[in-house]
């Protein structure tokens, strides 16, 4: 039936494009026809051949359904892990177009956003679909679970002695054989006799408990401890061997000794609320801890306290884990046998401890355990915690209450399953603490207890300071309703008897004021010509009574050799100024001569320094340092000069360095100063430096001096001028630092800036400023030539200048440097751009507004 109906389908698809085919035959015809008949009509064909090329190309987009050719899947109905879409026949199972989903999958259905794309005819996609959503959900509601109990199992106290691998659970094999060993079918027992006679049986204990020794025959062993066999095989080899025995007064000449050899495997049942239960096979040497961390503890609900081991259908061990996690031991950790049954129950009592204890988590309890129990599997409180008064959040039939348990109630006190111990932090304050500060020997805390009054306090702390001002004492106390509170004592009155004692009370801070708090620090400054000064304002010294100069002269270090000692100035302010007078005085001064032994000379008696004196110490107006100059290069003597004269002039100091040599270059003489630039100078040079920079091309720089407040600046002389007219106005005063540099004769010109190729060219005396920019290749499109300069050898600079339309360009020397900017654009340039831009735009416009009126033409 559905193959019918998808070659129903086709077929009438198929009309469908051959009447389109038609149509669109006829629409092609009657369009070029009007077109002949009418051009204007262009634009018109063009839209509506545009819309039908479109409707046609969505017609025959949509995909004919298929008819299936082979065999279908169809959802397995069979519920379990099948694979969904089993290989079945066309029409075998095959579900109904209107069968209706099952109400789970249908609601997987409307919660699913991709079931929407889901169309009745394909039902079995939808199934599939929404197999795998419930899959998925499962899958993530179980792996939600898991991690609920993984992360219960971490807070339960002694999980993690099954959760580490650095815990080994084989038991030792090469140890003594225990006294109380059992022995059973396939353990091997190594008999050694020594001594009159030797041999040496390894008889294996077999299925039925026999071993067999050679003549001496079947022994029955099974069921027996170690010790217990030995006395049977004893017994029985004494009869072959009779010196195992004492025989007639003599002693015993041969000897027996009885070990266990290869040991057997055992089967061991684990049952209960454990990881994974089931039956283990175990060496026979295991315990129950063994057989415990085989199957990986106690799971979330599971029982530490109570572990059963069942042998014979009887308990004849109860095994307890926190035995062994508190005590280091268990008396029931017994060695296991075949067929032994170990029961872990569900636990009984579980409480949960947070605070400061020194661990938290869950613990079990017994019946008859109380509260101080829990504190000891808790490990006890920690050194912050509040015990006084522990709280206990229980849970009742109908909903939770808090318990209140006082310290002296732990070991009576009985909790119940599913109660939360909580340990609070200990408050952060003292019980007995009282502080004392200020002007005393040893300020701190102190205790109450000790230290009931202020006396006694006082004296605890070694006592009173000398500047101590005992008249007015501050205690802050706390009261009780915690607002604070002072209280002012006269501390001279208690300590003379005419007032009583201070009771102190908990948290009382006692303050003992000093006599220097309530006035200003006062001192005296010195500043000017003196052998350590510290700063531009001088130093401050502490300011003593009965000071004087000469005192604070040697406090500092004396005078340095700059010093004058005809004027010493001290000004003091005036403390009692006339508000109302405008000429008021506000300071007076008092001047000093000074001997060479530091005093002061004066008439009378000395002079004595007041608080906040200033000192000034001047310096002797005749006193001048050492200044320098240095001269560089082609002279007879290049080194450094000291200045003779504030007068000395270049001519001088190169006249001292023995004039100069034949190869001496006048005209690239260059002085060199620094010199301290203002804020307006620093921004001029740093925009000239940048216009310098921007001027050169590629990677090509130009050497420039940074520019700092205090720059060396190369300054240039005319020494040709200066050697021919000495003391002339080019002949320049030198300064301190001054550097002279006469360079030899230079013979290259550097090419720098908007050229083809900035390079280095030799100099020739016929060569002008065009001769070099042809040898760098030439000017650029960019080069602007209206503003070459030259920077010449001596640092000076000289421009191009302009005479009507014509350049005329700068004498060119040697060891110059030509410079070409880079020009800018110009406002005609920017103008023509614009207008560019503007015509771009204009066009742009233009063809849309044509593409509207066709489409509302073709309308």
């Amino acid at each position: 039936m559905k193959q019918q109906q998808n070659k129903k389908t086709c077929f009438t698809l198929h009309n469908f494009s051959q009447r389109c085919k038609s149509k669109s035959k006829s629409f092609l015809t009657n369009n070029v026809i009007d077109m002949k008949l009418s051009k204007n009509s262009f634009s018109q064909f063009f839209f509506k051949f545009t819309l039908f090329i479109l409707i046609l190309s969505k017609s025959f987009g949509q995909n004919p359904v298929a008819t299936p050719t082979g065999p279908t899947t169809t959802p397995a109905t069979i519920p379990g892990n099948l694979p969904i879409g089993i290989p079945t026949n066309a029409n075998a199972n095959q579900p109904k177009a209107n069968m209706p989903l099952p109400a789970k999958n249908r609601a997987l259905n409307n919660n699913d956003p991709n079931a929407a794309r889901n169309v009745v005819g394909n039902v079995t996609d939808q199934r599939a679909i929404t197999k795998e959503d419930s899959l998925r959900m499962i899958r993530e509601e179980e792996a939600n679970q898991d991690a609920a109990k993984v992360t219960l199992r971490r807070r339960i106290f002694g999980y993690n002695l099954f959760n580490t691998v650095k815990f080994d659970p084989t038991p030792a094999i090469n140890i003594a054989t225990p006294s109380n060993y059992v022995l059973g079918p396939n353990d091997q027992l190594i008999i050694d006799i020594y001594g009159y006679a030797q041999a040496m049986y390894k008889p294996i204990v077999s299925p039925d408990g026999y071993i067999t020794i050679e003549r001496v025959g079947l022994i029955y062993v099974a069921g027996s401890t170690i010790e217990q066999a030995k006395e049977k095989i004893k017994n029985r080899l004494s009869k072959i061997y009779v010196g195992l025995n004492p025989f007639s007064g003599f002693p015993a000449n041969t000897f027996c000794n009885i070990s266990l050899g290869n040991i057997r495997s055992i089967k061991v049942t684990i049952t209960g609320e454990v990881i994974a239960p089931g039956t283990y096979t175990l060496s026979s040497l295991s315990t129950t801890l063994n057989a415990l961390y085989a199957c990986g503890g106690p799971n979330e609900i599971g029982t530490y306290r109570k572990i059963h081991v069942i042998r014979n259908n009887q308990i004849i061990s109860t095994f307890d884990l926190y035995e062994l996690l508190i005590n280091g031991f268990a008396k029931n950790n017994i060695i296991l046998q075949d067929q032994d049954v170990i029961q872990v129950l569900p636990y009984s009592a579980r409480i949960a401890v947070q605070g400061n204890t020194k661990r938290n988590g869950l613990f079990e309890l017994l019946e008859d355990e109380k509260l101080n129990k829990v504190i000891e599997f808790a490990g006890g409180f920690n050194a912050y915690a509040y015990r006084h008064r522990i709280k206990i959040h229980r849970n009742t039939s109908r909903e939770r209450k808090i318990l209140d348990v006082m310290e002296t109630q732990f070991n009576n006190f009985g909790v119940q399953s599913g109660d939360s111990v909580v340990i609070e932090r200990v408050i952060e304050r003292y019980e007995n603490m009282v502080t004392i500060n200020g002007s005393i020997f040893r300020p701190g805390e102190y205790s109450l207890e000790s230290n009931q009054t202020l006396t006694q306090l006082i004296t605890s702390a070694e006592g009173l300071k000398g500047e101590a001002l005992v008249g007015r004492v501050s205690v802050i106390r706390t009261r009780e309703d915690m607002i604070v509170e002072n209280i002012s004592v006269n501390l001279e009155d208690i300590l003379k008897g005419k007032a009583p004692d201070l009771v102190l009370k908990r948290e009382d801070i006692i303050t003992i004021p000093s006599i220097f708090d309530l006035t200003e620090p006062a001192y005296v400054r010195i500043q000017g010509a003196i052998n350590n000064p510290e700063g531009v304002d001088g130093i401050e010294i502490p300011f003593l009574r009965n000071m004087t100069i000469e005192d604070v002269l040697v406090n500092v270090g004396g005078l340095s050799e700059s010093a004058s000692l005809a004027r010493v100035e001290v000004v003091r302010r005036k403390r009692n100024v006339d508000p109302t007078s405008a000429n008021a005085q506000i300071s007076d001064t008092y001047n000093f001569d000074i001997n060479s032994n530091l005093s002061v000379e004066q008439t009378g008696k000395k002079f004595v320094l007041f608080p906040f004196d200033e000192i000034f110490i001047r310096k002797s107006p005749n006193y001048v340092k050492q200044t320098f100059v240095e001269i560089q290069g082609e002279v007879i003597f290049p080194s450094i000069y000291g200045i003779k004269s504030k007068t000395e002039k270049i001519s001088d100091l190169i006249q001292r360095a023995g004039g100069l040599s034949p190869q001496a270059y006048l005209e690239g003489a260059t002085l060199v100063r620094q010199i301290q630039l203002s804020e307006i100078e620093l921004t001029q040079r740093q925009k000239a430096i940048s216009e310098i920079t921007n001027s050169v091309k590629g990677n090509q720089t130009v050497q420039v001096e940074e520019v700092n407040a205090k720059t060396i600046s190369s300054i240039g002389i005319d020494l040709t001028k200066i050697m021919q007219n000495p003391g002339s106005v080019e002949d320049m005063i030198l300064q301190d630092g001054d550097i002279i540099r006469i360079p030899k004769r230079l013979e290259t010109v550097r090419v720098q800036g908007e050229v083809l190729y900035p390079t280095t060219v030799k100099y020739l005396d016929d060569k002008g400023f065009i001769n070099y920019i042809s040898s760098a290749g030439g000017f650029t499109k960019k080069s602007l030539k209206s503003k070459s300069y030259i920077l010449y050898a001596n640092g000076s600079v000289d421009r191009t200048r302009k005479f009507l339309f014509v350049n005329l360009y700068p004498k060119v020397a040697p060891g110059s440097e030509i410079i070409i900017p880079q020009k800018t654009a110009t406002a005609q340039q920017q103008l023509a751009q614009a207008q560019a831009l503007f015509a771009t735009v204009a066009g742009t416009i233009t063809t849309l507004l044509s593409i509207f009126t066709i489409f509302r033409l073709s309308k």
